[in-house]
């Protein structure tokens, strides 16, 4: 997973994979198939770790807009390690032309949507955000802007910056 999160999966050679796993070809290949099945567990197993970090800073404060305030700081303060995100990395090099890429992001995107969209719809009727906001939009508007967080980061604006812009974001829903 480190490999293709640091390199790219064109970039990632079968030298870089068996560094990295302590595996030589041969059991690379018997382990975990072709380079492509490799990529699509570590990018499973990327989005799984990354959902429960999510989902455990969404539920830690009463209110449901603290939980995303905290869930932008979490997801800027990982970006900001250097990398990125590897699932917007991957959408950027693969999905539009990796049919299971493309499929795996929208199903993750699609989980993160709908746990937003649960502490949204709590935070308006807690009314902490204006009634007449609908919340899969605010939901979707959110994952907009911290996929474009995780892509900024890496070098056109710090992680102070995103953090300001999204907090800013935020703020015009109450």
């Amino acid at each position: 997973m480190d490999a293709f999160w640091q390199k790219g999966y064109e970039a990632t050679s079968l030298t870089d994979l068996c560094t990295c796993t302590g595996l030589h070809k041969g059991s690379l290949y018997q382990a975990f198939g072709d380079k492509h099945s490799l990529f699509m567990r570590s990018l499973h197993h990327y989005a799984d770790r990354e959902f429960k970090d999510t989902a455990v800073v969404a539920y830690q404060f009463e209110s449901p807009l603290d939980s995303i305030r905290a869930i932008v700081r979490t997801v800027c303060d990982h970006a900001a390690e250097g990398r990125g995100c590897l699932m917007i990395n991957s959408m950027v090099e693969l999905a539009p032309h990796d049919p299971e890429v493309k499929q795996a992001i929208e199903n993750e995107g699609q989980k993160r949507i709908r746990v937003f969209t649960e502490l949204l719809t709590r935070a308006r009727d807690k009314g902490e955000i204006r009634a007449d906001l609908v919340p899969e939009k605010l939901a979707q508007q959110l994952l907009i802007g911290l996929a474009g967080a995780a892509a900024m980061v890496k070098g056109l604006v710090t992680t102070e910056q995103v953090m300001e812009i999204l907090d800013d974001m935020i703020g015009y829903w109450t």
